[in-house]
């Protein structure tokens, strides 16, 4: 540490002696300053407070190091000077020395003891002063510090002296590097802003910055990540060739990924892989990047790469790392013997791996003890728990706890009753022994009553009287299945919300009950009612398959689309029979093509075609049609027609397949194609009485027959599309195109009688306009 304010130099050495850290504070100055100590209560150095006649020029700001914080205080009148109070850190000592006179010279010392000097040294220690001691030494004792001993030292990169007075930088660095390797990401961090600010082009730079991303990355902080970005593209432009350029690398690719930016992670992960095989960072980003492909979803490869890095690795830490996370892998997959195998290799081989975060490791044990693995997590939270001093520490008694339930759940008896009467001793008032009290007590939750309301009273006593315990969620389950036993259904999807809460969604006593009150309410024909629990748990009912058929009947009438889907997807790979799959495979189509996904409708729909038996099935190749139409395959569709004919001859569907044919024909201008599949579709509507596509259709006639010359025809087919117009903008067409005809058959009088309706309906269209003109016209030749 070095700071200046007018002629002040202070900065901190620091060294080890006998197993024991200590730092010694130097303060000199231009002029001869006050330094005195003040006791505490123990009789020991409290505080040491040096007073400075002139102004304080420059920012100042409070210092911390490892065993001193230093803090300018201004005098009222800043003019008058100011003062720095040097306080040690906790479980530290200190001691101030006047070093006015430099014991390396030929000077002589005086025997006084003045209370002023240039030169004064502030010791930190921990236990005794380090070098002072009443044994013989038998080697050559190295004093703490002599700055003017005259001798070459430490050559820099130039090859030239590196005394303590030119090459102090090399201090800085030294305590740099002390801090990140401890952990003190905060004290490293400060440090390195304040050697730069000094040395900007110290001969360390290029480690000190590696070390500034270290640490800033060792703080797993939000607010780093942009600073972490910006130096690790600049360090890694500037030293692109340096021995820790992988680990650079491992680190902007892992922050990048935090902040989501994945494409952005994968141009480093992928230099990690294609750059530095082998090396150890390129073994974690693999990890890490299977991480994030695994929470993004894509878990095909994630395995692979977990076990790729176990196979090839010959760091104990980056195996134990890959071993635990094969070990997350197998356990969110419900594989729970694999899962234990992994964590267990870890345990075996590196238990001190979990030292290295606790808290983390801590919680994904307890997410194992979730999903019912025990055993092994237990064993983990022995090892982490053995490390902690005593009770003070946060985690004490809840790691504690856990493993004493999870060594009970895992059948290792004698462990959970060793914890269990640890917890009970180690409680300190009497409220807390009765809640710990309460683990052991199992007589609450064995109860033989055999009346059924007085059990259930019981249990309502123990929800109520031990939420958020073990024995809340075994009471909730006994009440539960109690009601369910009792036939009562209702009773049971009444305590849906706490089941849920307590212990997780779908538990399998709720779902049976409410599997019974769907499997009663379609019996009943209540399809409103079943469908209400068909939307809540769908598949996951314990259903017939014909049950099941009538659940998706029930959701598809009622536009519940999405779980009426979820069950269809599932039943459909489920069944074994050919019937029972073409079933559920026509009901797949309708509801992939009602939810728009019109490539998985016309799979489905081909699909049910190639099993077809049920002629209540037909319409599958309506769907198939529709779909293939819909998705942009016309030419696909069209030959669906001699097949949807055959089985949809008279049916109201085949109006919308007409339509789309017709539609097809008047875009190609085919007339001969026009004429046959305009009189299907005005025959069909006229047997449904369905003239949603009149007169359109009559009007695509109309063009036919016209370029045909056929005009007397067209003027039949107009009357037809008349009775249909209920637009006023379709009457004008209509009647337009009446005047041209009649004009065409040189029946002036009936076209200007045409045109006249057309122009007096009070609408605006360019056929309008037509009918003006056309009138006009025709007037002006008679």
């Amino acid at each position: 540490m070095f700071s200046r304010a007018f002629g002040l130099e202070f900065y901190v050495d620091s060294g080890r002696e006998d197993g024991r850290n200590f730092a010694i504070l130097n303060l000199r100055d231009d002029k001869p300053f006050y330094c005195y100590e003040e006791l505490n209560r123990d009789s020991e150095v409290g505080t040491i407070i040096c007073n400075f006649d002139a102004p304080l020029l420059s920012r100042f700001q409070r210092s911390e190091t490892l065993f001193f914080s230093i803090t300018p205080e201004i005098f009222d009148d800043n003019a008058s000077g100011f003062s720095l109070k040097i306080i040690p850190k906790a479980n530290k000592k200190m001691k101030l020395y006047n070093t006015e006179f430099d014991l390396s010279s030929n000077q002589r010392i005086p025997m006084e003891n003045n209370v002023k000097s240039k030169r004064w040294q502030i010791l930190g220690y921990e236990g005794e002063i380090p070098f002072l001691n009443d044994k013989p030494s038998y080697g050559i004792n190295f004093p703490i510090r002599f700055d003017q001993v005259p001798s070459i030292g430490v050559l820099d990169a130039q090859m030239r002296p590196m005394d303590n007075q030119v090459g102090r930088d090399k201090d800085y660095f030294l305590n740099v590097q002390s801090f990140v390797e401890r952990g003190s990401y905060v004290e490293a961090l400060n440090l390195i802003d304040e050697m730069l600010g000094i040395y900007p082009e110290t001969i360390f730079k290029r480690d000190v910055l590696y070390l500034h991303l270290v640490a800033l990355d060792g703080m797993r902080s939000v607010e780093n990540y942009e600073e972490i970005i910006s130096l690790g593209k600049a360090w890694l432009g500037a030293y692109p060739t340096d021995i820790h350029v992988p680990q650079v690398l491992f680190i902007m690719a892992r922050t990048y990924a935090e902040m989501k930016f994945f494409e952005e992670a994968k141009y480093y992960y992928d230099r990690l892989f294609n750059e530095y095989k082998g090396d150890k960072y390129e073994l974690l980003a693999r990890l890490n990047y299977g991480e994030h492909l695994y929470a993004r979803g894509d878990r095909k490869v994630v395995l692979e790469m977990y076990e790729s890095v176990l196979r090839e690795t010959k760091d104990l830490e980056v195996a134990s790392l890959a071993s635990v996370l094969l070990g997350d892998y197998y356990q969110k997959s419900d594989d729970k013997r694999m899962a234990e195998k992994y964590l267990d290799d870890t345990l075996q081989a590196n238990p001190d791996f979990f030292l290295q975060n606790i808290p983390k490791y801590y919680a994904m044990m307890q997410v194992w003890a979730e999903s019912g693995i025990y055993e092994t997590p237990a064993k983990v939270l022995e090892v982490m728990f053995k490390t902690f001093e005593d009770k003070t520490v946060p985690l004490y008694l809840p790691m504690l706890r856990d493993m004493a339930i999870w060594f009970d759940k895992a059948g290792d008896l004698q462990k959970a009753h060793t914890y269990y009467q640890m917890l009970l001793t180690e409680s300190e008032s009497e409220a807390e022994r009765r809640e710990i009290k309460k683990l052991d007590d199992t007589l609450l939750l064995n109860d033989n009553e055999s009346n059924a309301t007085r059990r259930l009273e019981h249990y309502d006593y123990v929800i109520a009287n031990y939420k958020g315990k073990e024995e809340e969620k075994i009471a909730l389950e006994k009440k539960a299945q109690t009601y369910y036993d009792n036939g009562d259904y209702a009773s049971v999807f009444a305590m849906k919300e706490d089941l849920d809460k307590v212990l997780g969604e779908n538990n399998p006593v709720l779902l049976n009950a409410v599997s019974m009150l769907t499997k009663n309410a379609l019996s009943m024909g209540n399809c409103k009612e079943a469908s209400y629990y068909g939307d809540l748990y769908g598949i996951h009912l314990e259903l017939q398959n014909s049950e099941f058929l009538k659940l998706f009947d029930c959701l598809y009438t009622n536009k519940q689309f999405i779980p009426a889907l979820e069950i269809a997807k599932e039943k459909s790979v489920q069944v074994a029979t050919p019937k029972q799959k073409e079933d559920w495979l026509y009901r797949l189509a309708w509801v992939e093509y009602v939810s728009q996904d019109y490539p998985k409708a016309a799979l489905a729909a081909r699909d049910t075609l190639s099993l077809l038996s049920d002629a209540k099935h037909n319409d599958s190749a309506w769907v198939l049609f529709m779909a293939l139409s819909k998705n942009g395959n016309n030419e696909e569709a069209f030959k669906l027609l001699p097949t949807l004919e055959e089985k949809l001859k008279n049916s109201n569907k085949m109006i919308e397949v007409y339509r789309i044919v017709l539609q097809d024909a008047l875009a190609r201008k085919d007339d001969t194609a026009i004429n046959v599949y305009a009189k299907h579709l005005m025959d069909l509507q006229a047997l449904h009485k369905r003239y949603e596509y009149s007169p359109w259709v009559e009007l695509g006639v109309v063009e036919a027959l016209n370029r045909e010359g056929k005009f007397q025809e067209s003027l039949e087919m107009l009357k037809n599309a008349e009775s249909h117009a209920n637009k006023d903008t379709e009457k004008i067409q209509i009647y337009y195109l009446q005047g041209y005809l009649y004009d065409k058959l040189n029946n002036k009088n009936a076209a200007l009688e045409s045109y006249g309706k057309c122009e007096i309906i009070n609408a605006e269209s360019p056929w309008k306009n037509l009918c003006i003109d056309a009138k006009k016209l025709l007037e002006n030749t008679q």
